[in-house]
């Protein structure tokens, strides 16, 4: 308060004949201004309040709201792979597809390996479901042991999927004394390559068996090469969630996904050159060499595979991989272990591809599964 003020404001009341006596005391509030200056706004100025009304209690200015920063939104997951199943951001999912590689690939340091089996492979000229399926599955039943190793990024560069498979899993079979290949050989090298165009969509070209290490091989798994386009559709809503979601993959390969009956042209024509220039066939320790050459490779053909993804632990899968048509269910045991099961039944459809010898491998349904866990 200014002296100066209170003087002034005294000697204006003394005139109109009010002693101290009988003069009303006089009151101050502070003065209010909707827009102070800047050197009075750390200031509180006074003002007096005419006689009769209720001077105000002083208020000070209220803090401004203080924002609120928004939290970030989490970025999307990108899909990754390698093997049979598939990875969407650090969670393991179940397989996609069966026999038809996925166009996922790898991240760095991912380390995969994975069982197939079929319930029937044809040798000679055995027709598939001549027997109960006990006595056929220990008699003619194929499988492939695969491991691979991721040492790229799919997500920033590109993925690079080294992989190596073993095609002998037993030197005898239960009901046969003599000793057939050595358990460990079929011993053949996998690569691919692959980029991820989106979060949900990938590219992948590859080869199976680019470099086979030993004769069995050569004769029990052809060199295939393809290239395949996977993505993810999230019918869900929330790209968060691992449910509600439709994966597809479309491609072409080549090798053991030509139908049946082109695989035997191939090798017919194939022995046919081997005769026309050295007059005989190529021999090998399990069989002509012709037969090798004409098993690999060769023209491409469509693949396709559908799956819709339930929840985190089940997926369905139909594919076409390249000679009929397979159904099969993918499953995700426990949650904490990147262990898949996928089960499935293969060559729904008669006759798609034809083989006049071995009428079964072509007429009879036959039992696939795969398995595999991911590190």
């Amino acid at each position: 308060m200014r002296l100066e003020m209170l003087s002034a404001l005294l000697a204006g009341l003394l005139p109109l004949g009010l002693s101290a006596a009988h003069a009303s005391p006089v009151q101050w509030q502070p003065l209010t201004d909707t827009n102070p200056s800047a050197a009075a706004a750390n200031t509180v100025q006074w003002q007096v309040v005419p006689t009769g009304e209720q001077a105000l209690p002083p208020t000070t200015n209220p803090a401004p709201p203080t924002a609120v920063a928004s939290k970030p939104a989490a970025p999307k997951p990108f899909v990754t792979g390698g093997l049979y199943q598939v990875k969407r951001g650090s969670e393991w999912l179940p397989s996609i597809s069966q026999r038809v590689p996925n166009a996922y690939g790898s991240t760095f340091g991912t380390v995969q390996t994975g069982l197939f089996v079929e319930s029937c492979n044809v040798t000679g000229g055995y027709v598939c479901g001549s027997q109960d399926f006990s006595t056929e599955f220990k008699n003619n039943a194929k499988g492939i042991w695969s491991f691979l190793v991721g040492l790229g990024d799919p997500r920033k560069a590109i993925g690079v999927d080294l992989g190596f498979q073993i095609t002998s899993l037993a030197t005898t079979r239960p009901d046969q004394s003599a000793a057939g290949t050595a358990f460990g050989s079929g011993q053949g090298i996998d690569l691919a390559i692959s980029r991820n165009l989106s979060e949900d969509v990938s590219l992948k070209l590859g080869v199976i068996n680019l470099i086979k290490l030993d004769e069995v091989q050569q004769q029990d798994q052809p060199s295939s090469a393809y290239g395949v386009l996977s993505g993810r559709i999230d019918l869900g809503g929330d790209p968060r969630d691992n449910d509600n979601d439709l994966y597809f993959t479309l491609g072409v390969a080549d090798g053991i996904y030509r139908p049946l009956n082109v695989i035997l042209d191939s090798q017919e024509q194939a022995c046919a050159r081997d005769v026309a220039n050295k007059g005989y066939r190529s021999p090998g320790k399990y069989g002509d060499f012709c037969n090798i050459w004409g098993f690999s490779y060769g023209n491409p053909y469509p693949v396709a595979s559908l799956s819709y993804l339930v929840n985190p632990n089940l997926s369905l899968i139909a594919e076409w991989w390249g000679r009929n048509l397979t159904l099969a269910a993918s499953f995700k045991p426990f949650d904490q272990v990147n262990w898949v099961i996928t089960p499935g039944i293969t060559n729904l459809i008669r006759n798609a591809d034809w083989d006049h010898a071995n009428p079964g491998y072509t007429t009879t349904p036959r039992f696939q599964l795969t398995t595999s866990i991911g590190f």
